[in-house]
C-alpha cells in the first residue's frame, strides 16, 4: 500500500509562509520490518526538513545561554514552547541582543537533532518584535515600586552583625536549602537555623512566599530570629516569577526583621532582592554574608587579648612604681615623722593667725585715732587757725627762698665777670700782646694770608695802629718761638 505524501499545514499549523511542494510518494515499509532508533530520527528530520521547511515565528525568548559564541534558547507563547539554536557565523551578525523575556522574531528551519531526540528550529535570523510580557510586567511593576520608595536605602534594615538565630524560608529538601545548611556549619555553626518550608514556584506560590515571610516576622521576637533569608536557586525566568509579584515585594517591605535574599544565580535579578535589606548571589553566599566568619572572630579575638594583655601589663607596672614609691615615703617608714611635720604647720599657722589678728586690731586702733583727730580738725575756727599758720609758714619760706636766690645769682654774675677778665683779650693785652686785623676786619692767624698794600690795624692794650703791608718775610724755621708774640712770621709795615 503506498504512502500518503506528508500536509505540511496539518503538522506545523500555518507557522510557515508558504507549504513546501509534497514529497513523493514511497512505498510503505513492511510492517514487519523494526526499525533502528537513528532511522528513525532521520525519517523525522527529512520530513521536517523537507515538509516544513524555513518558518517564521514570533514568541517571547527565555532560558538564554551562549555556548563558545552559539545561541540556545526557548521560544514560547502562552500554550507551547519549542527548542531554537543559532550558529556563532549567524549570531555575530545578528544586531538583536538577546534577553530572558524580550519577543522575538525569528527565522530559520525547522529540524530534529538525533543524539538528543530534540525538535529545534535552527535560526538564521532573530529580530526584535518588542518586549515580552513577562518582561513588560517587570518593568513596570519596578517602576510602580521604585515611585513608592520601596527600593530606596533610606528603607533598608541593617544586618546585624553576629546573628544567633536565622530563619530560613526555602523549598525544604531543596539543593539550595542543602547549600545553605551546609555553609552555616562551615561558617559559624553556632548560630541556630530554623528552616520554614515555602513554595518557591507554581500557581499561588508568591501568595505561600508572602504568607511565610508575615508570620515568620510576627514570630521573631519570640524565637529570637535576628535575620530571615529568603533563598531559592537558580531557574529560568518563569521559575522565579513568584519573587516578582507584588505581595512579595509588600511582604518584604512590611517585614521588621531583615530580609537578606539569594535567589537564582548572580545574574538573576527580581523584585525581591530590589526591596530586600540585602542582596546576594546565591543562596550560600547570603549565609556566608549575614554569619560572621570564625577566623576573623579568631584574629579580632586574638587581638583585643594582645591589647587587653599590654594594658594590663602597663596598669600593674604603673602600680607597682607607686607602691614602691609609697613604700620608701618617711610617713610610711616612721609615722610619727608625719604627724610631726603636720603638728609643726599647724602651730605656724596657729602663731601666724595671732599675729595677724594682733597687726589688724592695731592698725583698725590707728585708724579710729586718726578718724577722731580728723573729726577735731573740722571745726571752723580750728581750720582757719590752721590755714593762717600754713600761709605764714610758706611767705617766710618764700622770702628766703629769694633772698637765697639772688644772693647765688650776684655769686655766679661775679664769678663769670672774674672768670672774663682772666681770659678775655684784654688783660691778654696788658701783658704786651697785640692784635692784628686784617681789612675786612678778621684777625691775622697765618703771614700768608695778607697781600703787600694792604691796609691792617694792630690792637694795643693803649690804643690802634693803623698801617700798609710793605712786604712779608716768612719766618725761617716754624718750630723757633719768638720773644716777643707775634701772628706768624715778619711784617714790615708802613705807618
Amino acid at each position: 500500500m503506498a504512502r500518503k505524501p506528508f500536509d505540511p499545514s496539518l503538522a506545523a499549523g500555518g507557522l510557515f509562509d508558504k507549504p513546501a511542494s509534497p514529497l513523493p510518494a514511497k512505498e510503505e515499509p513492511n510492517a514487519s520490518a523494526a526499525l533502528g532508533v537513528s532511522a528513525l530520527s532521520l525519517l523525522i528530520r527529512n520530513a521536517l526538513e523537507g515538509g516544513v521547511g524555513t518558518v517564521r515565528v514570533v514568541g517571547e525568548m527565555s532560558n538564554f545561554r551562549a555556548v563558545q559564541g552559539h545561541w540556545y534558547f526557548s521560544l514560547k507563547d502562552a500554550d507551547a514552547r519549542i527548542d531554537c539554536m543559532m550558529f556563532r557565523s549567524a549570531a555575530d551578525r545578528s544586531a538583536c541582543k538577546p534577553t530572558d523575556g524580550i519577543e522575538v522574531i525569528i527565522t530559520g528551519q525547522v529540524t530534529h537533532y538525533p543524539p538528543q531526540g530534540r525538535t529545534q528550529i535552527q535560526c538564521a535570523k532573530v529580530e526584535l518584535a518588542g518586549a515580552g510580557d513577562l518582561d513588560a510586567q517587570f518593568r513596570q511593576l519596578c517602576l510602580e515600586l521604585r515611585g513608592l520608595g520601596y527600593f530606596d536605602d533610606s528603607a533598608k534594615v541593617k544586618i546585624p552583625a553576629m546573628p544567633m538565630c536565622i530563619a530560613l524560608l526555602t523549598s525544604a529538601g531543596s539543593a539550595a536549602e542543602a547549600d545553605c545548611l551546609d555553609a552555616a556549619r562551615q561558617t559559624f555553626p553556632s548560630t541556630k537555623i530554623i528552616a520554614v518550608d515555602i513554595r518557591v514556584q507554581g500557581t499561588n506560590a508568591a501568595q505561600g512566599i508572602a504568607r511565610a515571610i508575615t508570620a515568620v516576622d510576627a514570630s521573631a521576637k519570640k524565637l529570637g530570629i535576628e535575620v530571615i533569608l529568603l533563598v531559592r536557586g537558580g531557574g529560568s525566568r518563569e521559575d522565579l516569577w513568584a519573587f516578582n509579584e507584588r505581595v512579595v515585594a509588600d511582604a518584604i517591605r512590611r517585614c521588621v526583621t531583615p530580609i537578606v535574599t539569594g535567589i537564582g544565580h548572580e545574574i538573576d535579578t527580581t523584585i525581591a532582592d530590589l526591596v530586600a535589606d540585602f542582596r546576594a548571589a546565591t543562596p550560600s553566599r547570603a549565609v556566608t554574608e549575614v554569619l560572621p566568619k570564625r577566623e576573623i572572630l579568631h584574629e579580632q579575638l586574638a587581638a583585643l587579648t594582645r591589647r587587653l594583655s599590654r594594658a594590663m601589663t602597663t596598669h600593674f607596672e604603673r602600680a607597682r612604681g607607686r607602691v614602691e614609691l609609697a613604700a620608701r615615703s618617711r610617713g610610711l617608714v616612721d609615722p610619727r615623722t608625719g604627724l610631726s611635720i603636720h603638728h609643726n604647720r599647724l602651730m605656724r599657722s596657729a602663731t601666724g593667725l595671732v599675729h595677724a589678728m594682733r597687726q589688724r586690731s592695731n592698725r583698725r586702733e590707728q585708724l579710729l585715732a586718726g578718724s577722731i583727730a580728723r573729726l577735731a580738725q573740722i571745726h571752723p575756727t580750728s581750720r582757719l587757725r590752721t590755714a593762717d599758720t600754713r600761709i605764714t609758714a610758706a611767705t617766710a619760706s618764700l622770702r628766703r627762698s629769694g633772698r637765697t636766690l639772688v644772693d647765688a645769682a650776684d655769686r655766679r654774675i661775679e664769678s663769670v665777670s672774674r672768670t672774663l677778665e682772666a681770659i678775655g683779650p684784654m688783660a691778654v693785652l696788658q701783658r704786651g700782646y697785640s692784635l692784628t686785623l686784617n681789612s675786612s676786619g678778621t684777625p691775622v692767624r697765618r703771614a700768608d694770608s695778607l697781600r703787600v698794600g694792604e691796609n691792617i690795624e694792630t690792637v694795643l692794650a693803649d690804643g690802634q695802629i693803623r698801617s700798609v703791608v710793605d712786604r712779608i718775610v716768612p719766618s725761617k724755621s716754624t718750630s723757633a718761638i719768638p720773644t716777643k708774640p707775634s701772628d706768624g712770621g715778619s711784617l714790615d709795615s708802613t705807618v
